[in-house]
């Protein structure tokens, strides 16, 4: 059986579930919802406004990408430079981009940074203040500092795991030909880890760039990007069109970042030859110097950012007027949110959970293929394939959504039932990180046992079956693992497809949070928090790192 047999049903699946939605609406925005009509596209290109949002989009995820570089840098520095107890537990606190959905962070900004949250709260009553000395939240240094927050350990990771890896006789040989430290680090250290920073970075722009629930929940009703605005245009206003037009320019933009992000990736890829590991040096003991003060000063501030967000929704959940209280949790066992939220609080739990794992499965039926192919087969044009498998990565979610109620709610491709319809949007968005697991570790099987099984007699069938997948079992299911917490935690698309009765776990804390009920919205927070977490407790503890595939 040849290996492109396996591609059959994958590349099948994409095309229907992912590539016709999205020429669709390419046709919609372009020709119109009822016939030949550009006027929505010429309309928005020549509308002031539109192009503020969009310069409103690209402005905020430079100043999110900045202060993530600013946060996340020293963080790797840290990590590479010392050694102390609860290392290996700070560099896995390194995965809360994934392990946190992005909803999640808007509660717990909401309980530590508001304006009667708990930082403002102990600022007034330490300076005897009348009014809260932070105004952060509903500003564009609300979506920054959020953004930091989910993005700066994305930096942190993937320059760390860079740093770790290089000899440090480039070092040594700089300071033996009489180079300072700052020599050393600008002629010798940043061009070896100018590949990390330059696809850190980049990674960050289009996260930020195509960020979308905590720009609704924490820009209020001042500021507006690309995902924002199509959300409300096809919405709010029902201006479907226009909303397919707007579609059409963000999933053009964005596909142009991650073009760029893969030829700055590969433009910037330095080969370097690792003999020696790099020794750690001790944080605690022999004595502070400097660079071991600004270590502490970060810490400080590094623990108010990261600690102060979630041990704010923690302690919001289980507190009432200052007391101990397990009501918030309470409620979400009741009906009485149903009219509130069009759900009950349990009813989206079970929603969220049967959403994830129909979109875990079909991950995995779509994933597994492609990445056996990836990993088995050398080809011109590979790169071309990959970009073609991956390019769910590279597009809105917010526009993906629309793309599906268009394609298969309303049925010009084909008509679904709308739960299915969101397990194939959390699938299409989640396949790649799956692919991202499985490919590494088929391509790290030893080739002797796999010529041993084919000397043998084994058919390709039987070869995959019997012997690779069962090799890498442990990698499919951090796969999975993956898949089912990234629909868990989607917020993006499933606001334009879900309807009453179909609710899940993000849509229900932003309605709680928009609703003011930030005790019950903590506490569906925390449920929401604990079972990813658990999912990528799973991943972390069978699955191979990732990050260097």
């Amino acid at each position: 059986m040849k290996k492109t047999t396996f591609l059959i049903l994958p590349l099948s699946l994409l095309l229907l579930f992912f590539y016709l939605p999205l020429a669709n609406l390419l046709k919609e925005g372009i020709w119109g919802i009822t016939g030949f009509n550009p006027g929505p596209l010429v309309d928005l290109l020549s509308d002031p406004y539109y192009w503020d949002v969009i310069s409103f989009t690209a402005k905020q995820a430079i100043y999110s990408t900045a202060l993530s570089l600013a946060v996340g840098l020293p963080g790797a520095w840290i990590l590479t430079r010392y050694e102390f107890q609860g290392r290996g537990l700070v560099r896995s606190l390194t995965a809360v981009p994934f392990v946190l959905p992005a909803i999640t962070v808007v509660s717990g900004f909401l309980a530590f940074f508001g304006n009667n949250g708990f930082l403002n709260r102990a600022l007034m009553q330490f300076f005897a203040l009348d009014n809260p000395p932070l105004k952060i939240l509903y500003s564009l240094r609300g979506i920054v500092l959020a953004h930091a927050f989910y993005n700066a350990p994305i930096v942190t990771r993937v320059v760390e795991a860079r740093w770790a890896d290089l000899d440090p006789t480039y070092e040594e040989s700089a300071a033996l030909s009489g180079a300072n430290v700052w020599q050393s680090f600008r002629k010798i250290l940043l061009p070896l880890l100018a590949p990390s920073i330059a696809a850190s970075s980049a990674l960050v722009f289009i996260f930020c760039f195509l960020s979308f629930p905590i720009v609704l929940a924490l820009g209020g009703a001042r500021f507006s990007t690309l995902e924002v605005e199509i959300y409300i245009l096809v919405q709010t206003l029902g201006e479907y069109e226009l909303g397919a037009a707007l579609a059409l320019v963000e999933i053009f933009l964005s596909l142009t970042f991650t073009y760029f992000y893969l030829r700055m990736e590969s433009f910037f890829s330095v080969e370097t030859l690792g003999l020696r590991s790099r020794r750690r040096e001790k944080l605690f003991g022999g004595g502070v110097d400097f660079p071991k003060l600004l270590t502490f000063v970060f810490a400080i501030l590094a623990a108010i950012l990261f600690l102060g967000p979630v041990l704010g929704v923690l302690y919001r959940s289980f507190t009432a007027s200052g007391s101990l209280t397990l009501n918030w949790f309470r409620r979400l066992f009741l009906p009485g949110y149903h009219a509130l939220i069009g759900a009950s609080p349990l009813g989206t739990i079970g929603n969220s959970l049967g959403f994830a794992l129909g979109a875990a499965l079909l991950s995995a039926v779509i994933g597994t293929p492609l990445a056996y192919f990836l990993a088995r087969t050398r080809f011109r044009g590979r790169a071309i394939f990959d970009a073609i498998a991956m390019a769910p990565l590279g597009v809105s979610s917010v526009a993906l959504g629309f793309a599906f109620s268009e394609g298969f709610v309303s049925g010009p491709i084909i008509k679904l039932p709308r739960p299915m319809v969101i397990i194939v949007a959390h699938s299409v968005l989640a396949y790649p990180f799956f692919i991202r697991t499985a490919v590494p570790a088929l391509s790290s099987l030893e080739r002797e046992i796999i010529e041993s099984a084919q000397l043998a007699g084994a058919d390709r069938w039987n070869l995959l079956w019997r012997i690779e997948l069962p090799l890498i079992r442990k990698s499919l299911l951090a796969g999975l693992a993956f898949a089912f917490a990234i629909s868990l935690g989607e917020m993006s698309a499933t606001i334009m497809l879900v309807r009453p009765g179909l609710k899940t776990m993000p849509i229900a804390i932003y309605e709680l949070i928009s609703a003011r009920e930030f005790g019950t919205a903590s506490a569906m927070s925390v449920v929401l928090i604990s079972v990813v977490g658990l999912a990528f407790y799973i991943m972390e503890r069978t699955g191979r790192n990732f990050w260097k595939d």
